[in-house]
């Protein structure tokens, strides 16, 4: 209103000395040029947003005042009102006094007084508006806590290089970033080390890569960096051997503590016809995989992988419907022997699998995809309720039941076995929970802490397949365990090269009061020689195949002449 306002004063009042009296109580800065681009008249408010007083900028002319390139905006736009007589709406950049460069929008419109041509400018200073504008959009397309771009801008990026590559056949390639142990980070040292050691990761990457590469923070611990026109696939390969270096370089923190982590990198070359979002999925599909492969490492994206984690993600749909239905799915039961006397010692519960499409799967074709998903909590719930039923009704049989992290880490895991004993009646004492290695040398609290409750109401706990993963003598004297259970590969090579080590295990496990059991027996000649070295309990095809609950029920009817052992 006071632009149009001025305007209309511009064209109506014909003494300078009156006009000058009007303008100057507007606080909307205000100037009039003539011809030669020179200003004649000027409001107070003018001055002060110029930073000059009213007679520097009524002596000099705009090349005096500012900058070259702007007095050429200046002066085009003037050119134009003055010739065409039409008004004219200007965003311009303007440099005060001070040096301060201001944003602003300048309306100008021509006016005669007398037989002079004149035009009248009035100045909105728009700085502080452009400038939120920038933050917001500066804050759209970054992540606040490391002011690297997010996960939308990096789209923009690889969509831009999927274009080139369209036109040109520029080569790119998209990594995916992961951090390993991170959360131990937040759990020990608290979120602000973890989000430091975020800032630290984020500027390590940076600095890794080329001006021309765009590398992004997905969110959490998730970064993405996109390689553009690099030359080879070692160059690639460099690249992400320096990503694994950044990541486990210490990272201190003020209080001088240092933490440890590692990183995990998923790589998807650029191909003919791929979309960004294909790009971003198969360098997702490549970081999983190298997750999958014990961390700190990259992978590369292959279609073999592909095929692999698609029939992943159809075997966990299709175990959650059979969940669902309770279609499939059945326990079998394998019995474990005294190795003396070979009297029956207990059954251990397998998990089968009656696909629709792909027959009769072993634990280990879906196990892995369960343990992931975390449908391994109600799976392993279901065992354990269909074994605990079945052996309930045969006095003093002990079941064995395979147990993961995942299930020993939930917060209701002792409730929920005690309630499912309970149900069923059997005896605490006569479950055993077989874990792995991994389990026990987790540092979880919530999976020790359960672990601890569960031996103490009786129930049992094996150390399964030890003699793989990080398999030592020590834990069977540093971890509180009832039983071993030695991995079938060694006792298959037993005539051979492991004699001595499954000796070592045998002979340490009496001392420190621990029965042994050997797994995978398959001769006449294994279970001579296990008999010999002292260990306490066989299991095998040699004795028995697992067995269906049908078939496991008349096994044990059948056999009356069998003592379960003590």
């Amino acid at each position: 209103m006071e632009s149009e306002y001025a305007m209309q004063l511009a064209e109506s009042i014909s003494g300078i000395g009156d006009l000058q009296t009007i303008i100057d109580v507007m606080p909307t800065p205000v100037f009039v040029k003539n011809r030669a681009h020179r200003i004649v008249l000027l409001n107070t408010a003018a001055c002060e947003f110029f930073g000059h007083s009213r007679d520097v900028m009524l002596g000099f002319s705009d090349s005096d005042l500012f900058p070259v390139e702007e007095v050429e905006v200046f002066h085009a736009a003037d050119d134009r009102v003055f010739e065409s007589g039409i008004d004219s709406e200007n965003e311009e950049q303007v440099t005060d006094a001070t040096g301060k460069v201001c944003t602003v929008i300048t309306r100008k419109r021509r006016v005669r007084l007398g037989e002079a041509q004149y035009l009248v400018g009035i100045i909105s200073d728009v700085t502080a508006y452009r400038e939120a504008e920038a933050h917001n959009r500066f804050l759209a397309f970054h992540d606040t806590l490391t002011g690297l771009p997010n996960r939308a801008l990096f789209s923009e990026h690889v969509d831009q290089a999927v274009l080139r590559h369209r036109r040109s056949k520029a080569p790119f390639t998209v990594l995916y970033i992961d951090l390993d142990r991170f959360k131990e980070v937040n759990d020990t040292h608290g979120h602000q080390a973890g989000d430091a050691l975020i800032q630290e990761f984020a500027a390590r990457l940076t600095a890794i890569v080329r001006a021309s590469d765009t590398v992004c923070r997905l969110g959490g611990d998730e970064f993405a960096i996109l390689l553009v026109d690099h030359r080879k696939t070692s160059d690639v390969e460099r690249i992400c051997r320096r990503v694994l270096e950044a990541a486990t370089k210490p990272f201190v923190f003020e209080n001088g503590v240092r933490a440890f982590v590692s990183a995990s990198v998923g790589v998807a070359d650029a191909e003919a016809g791929l979309s960004n979002v294909e790009m971003q999925r198969r360098a997702d599909v490549a970081l999983y995989q190298a997750k999958r492969e014990g961390r700190g490492c990259f992978r590369r994206f292959t279609t073999a992988l592909d095929k692999q984690i698609s029939h992943n993600r159809r075997i966990e749909a299709d175990l959650r419907e059979s969940l669902a239905t309770g279609k499939g799915l059945e326990v079998y039961y394998q019995p474990l022997f005294e190795a003396a006397g070979e009297a029956l010692a207990g059954m251990e519960a397998l998990i089968r699998w009656h696909h629709p499409e792909l027959g009769l799967l072993h634990p280990a074709d879906f196990v892995p995809v369960a343990d992931e998903s975390g449908l391994i909590v109600p799976l392993g719930q279901w065992v354990l309720e269909q074994g605990c039923t079945m052996l309930a009704r045969w006095s003093d049989i002990p079941l064995a039941v395979n147990f993961s992290p995942v299930q020993l880490r939930e917060d209701k895991c002792v409730s929920r076995i005690l309630g499912i004993l309970k149900k069923s009646g059997l005896d605490p004492a006569r479950l055993q929970l077989e874990i792995t290695e991994s389990v026990i040398l987790d540092t979880d609290q919530k999976i020790r802490a359960n672990l601890k409750a569960l031996r103490k109401v009786g129930i049992k706990v094996v150390l399964d397949d030890f003699g793989t993963g990080y398999s030592s003598l020590t834990h069977l004297q540093t971890f509180d365990v009832d039983k071993v259970k030695i991995d079938k590969s060694y006792i298959q090579d037993i005539g051979s090269d492991h004699y001595a080590v499954v000796h070592a295990i045998t002979g340490l496990a009496h001392v420190l009061g621990i029965a042994v059991t050997a797994e995978g027996v398959e001769t006449d000649a294994q279970r001579t020689m296990l008999q010999s070295i002292g260990c306490t309990e066989l299991q095998g095809y040699l004795f028995s195949q697992p067995l269906n609950s049908k078939d496991a029920e008349q096994f044990l009817a059948r056999t009356p002449k069998l003592v379960c052992a003590a």
